[in-house]
């Protein structure tokens, strides 16, 4: 180990030498007016060693020595971008996998088909309100009466319960169950493919009674005693979505009837009247809120159930409104083979994750125990990081997911028996009217409960379908390139949030005021929340010009659609476009010029990876572990052959391209970077500067020339004025040949202190290429200690004792400079 004092080479100055005699004979300037430290003079500004390192090759520039510090981050860089490269195709392929497996467990085609279906024909074939003998019906030339009305035209009581005994329960006699084969010319052609199960139950869901607002007034106008104070379906329609119908299950004390398919249609239709009639005891007129209809349907062909809901929703304003649902259970959940792989090859990645995440938590507490530290903290730290919260969280995803899935499983087991059975096993259903009724509610319980099971496992496939992608950008953000887009949003998160605040702040102003201008006949405005989703679709483009200018007028339609466009779609989205790209500009200008690409970091693993097989190489995790084993203090610098020496087996080709490679990490690292509005404000910077240099530069010539003509009076010609400069001009470049002097008789006394202290060290030339220290600071304070004799010169790297200096140096530095 040695201490490395910078000093110039022989041939280094007489190249100078050569550079400052013929500038001097061309420029007619002494030849001491550009001396060696002048050339970087933008350098020694800042108290730095004056070194130029574009004039070496990078092997020359290894061969001078790198900082342990900058060797060991770069190791690290590598073996993170390593182990992330290693684990890309894993998240890939689990990624894939993934999304195959959700489009294969939920067939979102087939059960759309199936409930657009199924609701075309309650909606559009479920006819009431016949009219015999008909003119329309004469010109049609049909036999048969023909209903005048559809399920949107069900308006009051009456209609409700006109469509369902003419239009809902005669639209299944097609797929009644029969004793002997079925007559396919007496089905209708949509049930060729869906045969009704069973019966149909219909059930009522009753609202608490209380006291009215004013009691005497509802009696004496009214006649009422008591009022609903449900308001659950007071304002708007209710959309056919199926969590609101899961949630409201039917309880065992709210009114159930049962028409059973192997029943007599007199029989049923006699019930049905007795059931829905508005004067019957059974349709409660101010308790009811909701009158629901739910019939389960099988498909051979795909061998499926569905269920089909027909609801209707009495709003205590007098408004009713009618949805139709129809959602679908696989009775078979694997029968591709294919299905049964992509599951295989999930199970199998995630069990990696819980592997490799295991051996990390066994590690952990390894070391815990080895800190005196208590595992629960240390692992609790752990998961606390980001990427390795996102492992958890994928972890414990994936957990419930496997849970739910495998209830699931058993769930379409189950129902496959039942409908097997001895109840369900033919067309007719046999026993008692009461064992029917205990049949048929413990199927449509059952299915109910394995809807609600395949909804819970839907709503986790949908979270674990953004923390599968969420481990890719994990492998993504070792990689320069890959990491640009996670940064971005890292580096922009705060100014986001700021910004969606006033975002949220102005948007709902304007959805609340389309709520208060146009809410009473818009049903995009009819609540919170349709308000809310229609401004959203404005912001986005669709325009909803022709509603609210029905409703309010052209003016204040005007003015509420175009401030609201002008304000959210024309400059907030844009200032948040600005936001983004700031940021993306700042990461991407961070990005350095070594940066490997994707495809070349693979391919350098790879070619790692085969020459440590044939044992060309050792590992990065290898030469990482030695060298942070030799615990040697960042400062130091090493070489190629001091990297040799340190780690064992490691070959000389190899250290130079990790030492290479810490160069450019360092290089790549000093370099500035900024962002859009960092430019902008050191553009204004450098302008507000020069406007001051510029004032400053003509109030000193103004001066110059008023001091010089004192006598002459009147005011300053542009003659003058140049020939001021001139002079100054001159002025400066004798100064400037007096700091040249000085600045040579410096180096003159630094090349005495570096001889002087090489002969006191003792230290061969050999050993200076293992470990030296920068040279001395050239700053202020460092030659006024030198000068007046106080002291040692200050050093910048302090990781090894600095040579005294004698007292002869002090003194020569005291004599240059004594003129001074």
């Amino acid at each position: 180990l040695s201490m490395h004092h910078h000093h110039p080479s022989e041939a280094h100055l007489e190249h100078h030498d050569k550079g400052r005699s013929h500038g001097s004979h061309e420029h007619g300037m002494t030849p001491v007016q550009s001396p060696a430290l002048l050339q970087h003079e933008h350098l020694a500004l800042v108290g730095e060693e004056v070194v130029d390192d574009t004039e070496f090759s990078e092997l020359e520039r290894v061969g001078k020595g790198v900082r342990v510090g900058q060797v060991i981050e770069h190791l690290s860089t590598e073996l993170s971008e390593d182990t992330s490269c290693r684990s890309l195709p894993g998240a890939i392929l689990l990624f894939a996998c993934f999304i195959v497996s959700c489009l294969q467990a939920e067939e979102p085609t087939l059960n759309y088909s199936t409930r657009s279906l199924l609701n075309e024909i309650l909606t559009e074939d479920a006819n009431f309100a016949y009219i015999p003998g008909s003119q329309f019906q004469h010109d049609l030339g049909a036999d048969q009466d023909v209903g005048m009305k559809v399920l949107d035209n069900a308006n009051t009581r009456q209609d409700v319960h006109s469509w369902f005994r003419l239009g809902f329960f005669p639209l299944f006699q097609g797929s009644f169950s029969l004793d002997g084969p079925a007559d396919m010319s007496a089905i209708i052609t949509q049930w060729e493919y869906n045969s009704a199960i069973g019966g149909i139950r219909l059930s009522q869901e009753l609202a608490p009674l209380g006291d009215c607002r004013d009691a005497s007034m509802a009696k004496a106008l009214a006649n009422f005693d008591i009022c609903s104070p449900a308001f659950h379906y007071l304002s708007t329609p209710l959309s056919p979505h199926l969590p609101d119908i899961l949630a409201r299950e039917v309880k065992e004390d709210d009114p159930v009837r049962w028409f059973f398919f192997s029943e007599d249609w007199s029989i049923i239709e006699a019930r049905i009247d007795e059931t829905l009639r508005p004067n019957s005891t059974w349709l409660q007129r101010r308790r009811s809120e909701s009158v629901r209809a739910a019939v389960p349907l099988y498909n051979p062909e795909l061998h499926t159930l569905t269920v089909v809901y027909a609801e209707f929703f009495f709003a205590r304003s007098g408004k009713q409104w009618a949805r139709v649902l129809a959602p679908t259970l696989k009775l078979q959940v694997y029968y591709k083979l294919f299905h049964i792989v992509v599951d295989v090859v999930c199970a199998i990645l995630v069990l990696h994750i819980f592997y490799s995440e295991g051996n990390e938590v066994r590690v952990i507490v390894i070391e815990s125990k080895r800190q005196r530290m208590t595992p629960f903290k240390a692992i609790f730290r752990h998961f606390t990081q980001f990427w390795n919260g996102v492992d958890c969280l994928c972890m414990i995803g994936f957990s419930f997911l496997v849970f739910y899935w495998i209830g699931h499983i058993q769930n379409a087991q189950t129902l496959s028996d039942m409908l097997a059975g001895d109840l369900f096993g033919q067309r007719t259903m046999t026993g008692s009217e009461e064992e029917k009724a205990q049949a048929l509610r413990a199927l449509l319980d059952h299915v109910e409960m394995s809807l609600r099971h395949q909804l819970t496992v839907a709503y986790i496939r949908s979270i674990c379908l953004f923390l599968v992608p969420m481990r890719m950008f994990k492998a993504f953000s070792a990689q320069a390139r890959l990491s640009i887009l996670t940064r971005t949003f890292t580096s922009a998160a705060t100014d986001v949030f700021h910004f969606m605040l006033i975002f949220f702040t102005l948007f709902m102003s304007w959805a609340v005021c389309g709520i208060v201008l146009f809410g009473n006949s818009i049903e995009e405005f009819a609540d919170f929340e349709r308000a809310m989703n229609t401004c959203l679709r404005v912001v986005l483009g669709e325009i909803v010009w022709h509603e609210v200018r029905e409703e309010a007028g052209p003016i204040v339609a005007a003015l509420w659609l175009w401030t609201f466009c002008f304000v959210n779609s024309l400059v907030v989205l844009n200032m948040l476009l600005a936001i983004i790209m700031d940021a993306y500009t700042d990461v991407k200008s961070s990005v350095g010029t070594h940066s490997e690409t994707l495809l070349e970091q693979a391919w350098e693993t790879f070619t790692r990876w085969k020459a440590r097989r044939a044992g060309h190489r050792l590992s990065v995790k290898e030469v990482l572990y030695a060298l942070e084993d030799k615990q040697l203090p960042p400062g130091v610098k090493i070489t190629p052959a001091s990297l040799c020496d340190l780690v064992t087996g490691l070959g000389k080709e190899q250290a130079e391209e990790v030492l290479i490679g810490a160069l450019q990490d360092a290089d790549d690292l000093e370099r500035t970077t900024h962002s859009v509005s960092a430019v902008i404000k050191m553009v204004g910077a450098v302008d507000t500067r020069v406007k001051a240099m510029n004032r400053n530069l003509t109030l000193l010539i103004g001066h110059s020339v008023a001091s010089s003509n004192g006598a002459v009076k009147g005011p300053a010609t542009p003659e003058s004025i140049l020939n001021e400069v001139a002079a100054l001009s001159e002025s400066f470049r004798e100064h400037q040949e007096k700091m040249a002097q000085r600045l040579l008789k410096m180096e003159e006394c630094i090349r005495v202190v570096s001889d002087d202290a090489r002969a006191r060290s003792g230290l061969c030339v050999g050993q200076r290429d293992f470990m030296h220290n920068r040279p001395m600071s050239r700053s202020s304070l460092g030659m006024a200690q030198v000068a007046a004799g106080e002291g040692e010169p200050v050093t910048r790297d302090r990781g090894l004792p600095t040579s005294p200096v004698p007292t002869a140096v002090a003194s020569c530095f005291s004599a240059k400079f004594q003129d001074s």
